[in-house]
C-alpha cells in the first residue's frame, strides 16, 4: 500500500509537468537545440551525482532520510522554474530539478523494490499505480496549461511533491549489514564476477539511448502535425495509461519468457511504435502508435528495475538501482538529447523516429545474443536472504 501511494503521488506530480517542458521552453523562445541541451541537465546529474549520492545512503543505511531530503529540494527546484526566463534561467532551474530527481527514482524504486520482493509481492502492481496517474494528470494538465499558460505547471507540481515526504518517511529503511562498498567496489565486482548484470546494464543503456532521443520531442511532434496543447497532453496520458496492462503483469510475462525475454519484448515493441511514428502524419495516428511506447515502456521500466533488485547484493541494491537509473536516464540520455534536438531541427521528428526505431531494434539482437546469462542469476540472489526486515 505504501509503495503504491508513493508512486501514484509521486508520478501524478510528475505528470503535471513532464510531458510539456518542452512546449513551455519552446514558447520561452528557446530552438529546438536549446531544449535538447536544457533537458541533457537531467541525465548528466543522473550520471554524475546519483550513483555515488546512493553508494553514500548504502554505506550509512540513510536511504530513508535522503530521499526525504530529496523530495524536499525537488519541490523547491520546481519553484524555481516558474522564474526560470531565457535559456541562462532554465539552465539554471533544469540543474537544480535533476539534482534533485537524480536520487529520488533510484532510492524510491530500490526502497519500494527490495521491500515487494522481501514480503512476496509484485513490484509492477505497486509501479503501475504511478502510470495511472501520470495519465490522469497529464490529461487534465492538458486542458488546464492550455487556459491558464504553462508556468502554472510548476507551481501545482510543487505542492503536490510535498505530501510525498511525509509518505516517504513510512517506507522501510533495509535492513543493517556490516557489509559495506563503495560505487568502485560494485563497479569492480561487476565486471570481474558478474556478467549477466553488466551485459542487463548495457541492454539497458542502449535502450535509455533510443528513450533518450525521442521522449523529449513527443509534444513538439504532435503540435508540428497540427495537435493542440490538449493533444499533447493526451498522448502522455495514452502512453502512462497502456503502460498499466504491461506493468501488470510483467512478472506473469518474466516467468515465461525469461527476464532477457521481456526486455525483448519491450524492445520490439518500441521498435514497431517509432517506424509508425515516423510514417504518422497526424496526432491521432500518434496517439494509436504512442499505445505501442507504453507497452514498451512497462515491460522497460519494471522489468529493469525488478531484474536488478534480484541481482543486486543487499547492502548494495541503492548503488545498483542508481548505475541502472544513471545509464538509462543517465549517460543515454546526456548523449541522446542534444542528438536528437539536432536532428529534429535539421531532419524533423520522421527521420528522428527513425533513428529511435534503429537503436530499439539493434537493442533487440544484443538481448538475444546475451540471454543466457542476463536469464541465469549470480549465486549471492540465489543465497541471500529475502526476509522481512
Amino acid at each position: 500500500m505504501r509503495g503504491a501511494l508513493y508512486y501514484f503521488g509521486f508520478w501524478g506530480a510528475n505528470g503535471l509537468y513532464q510531458g510539456f517542458l518542452a512546449v513551455h521552453f519552446r514558447e520561452l523562445g528557446l530552438s529546438p537545440t536549446q531544449i535538447g541541451l536544457a533537458i541533457a541537465l537531467f541525465p548528466l546529474c543522473n550520471l554524475l551525482f546519483g550513483p555515488p549520492a546512493a553508494a553514500w545512503a548504502d554505506a550509512r543505511q540513510k536511504r530513508v532520510a535522503v530521499l526525504m531530503a530529496s523530495l524536499l529540494a525537488l519541490a523547491l527546484s520546481l519553484l524555481g522554474l516558474y522564474f526560470a526566463r531565457g535559456f541562462g534561467g532554465v539552465l539554471l532551474g533544469m540543474a537544480a530539478l535533476g539534482l534533485s530527481l537524480a536520487l529520488v527514482a533510484p532510492l524510491a524504486d530500490s526502497l519500494i523494490g527490495r521491500m515487494a520482493s522481501r514480503n512476496g509481492l509484485e513490484y509492477g502492481r505497486m509501479r503501475l499505480w504511478g502510470s495511472l496517474s501520470f495519465a490522469l494528470a497529464s490529461s487534465l494538465a492538458g486542458l488546464a496549461w492550455a487556459r491558464v499558460g504553462y508556468e502554472a505547471m510548476f507551481i501545482v507540481a510543487a505542492v503536490a511533491t510535498l505530501p510525498l515526504i511525509a509518505i516517504a518517511r513510512t517506507l522501510p529503511e533495509m535492513a543493517a549489514t556490516e557489509v559495506r562498498g563503495s560505487l568502485l567496489t560494485t563497479l569492480h565486482d561487476l565486471f570481474h564476477h558478474d556478467r549477466g548484470t553488466l551485459l542487463l546494464l548495457g541492454s539497458v543503456l542502449l535502450m535509455g539511448f533510443g528513450v533518450g532521443l525521442a521522449a523529449p520531442f513527443l509534444g513538439l511532434a504532435i503540435q508540428d502535425r497540427g495537435g493542440a496543447a490538449a493533444m499533447v497532453g493526451l498522448l502522455y496520458g495514452t502512453i502512462a495509461l497502456v503502460e498499466i496492462v504491461t506493468m501488470r503483469y510483467e512478472r506473469r510475462l518474466s516467468r515465461w519468457l525469461g527476464d532477457a525475454g521481456v526486455l525483448m519484448l519491450s524492445a520490439g515493441l518500441y521498435a514497431l511504435a517509432y517506424v509508425g511514428m515516423a510514417l504518422a502524419n497526424s496526432p491521432v495516428l500518434m496517439l494509436a502508435c504512442g499505445m505501442l511506447v507504453g507497452m514498451g515502456f512497462g515491460l522497460f521500466f519494471v522489468g529493469s528495475v525488478r531484474i536488478v533488485d534480484a541481482r543486486a547484493k543487499a547492502h548494495r541494491v541503492s548503488t545498483l538501482q542508481s548505475l541502472r537509473n544513471g545509464l538509462a536516464f543517465g549517460l543515454a540520455h546526456l548523449i541522446a538529447g542534444p542528438v536528437g534536438g539536432a536532428l529534429y531541427q535539421a531532419q524533423g521528428p520522421g527521420t528522428l523516429f527513425l533513428l529511435v526505431a534503429f537503436v530499439f531494434s539493434l537493442t533487440f539482437w544484443l538481448l538475444w545474443w546475451a540471454r543466457g546469462a542476463i536469464n541465469t542469476l549470480p549465486p549471492h540472489a540465489l543465497t541471500q536472504n529475502k526476509t522481512p526486515a
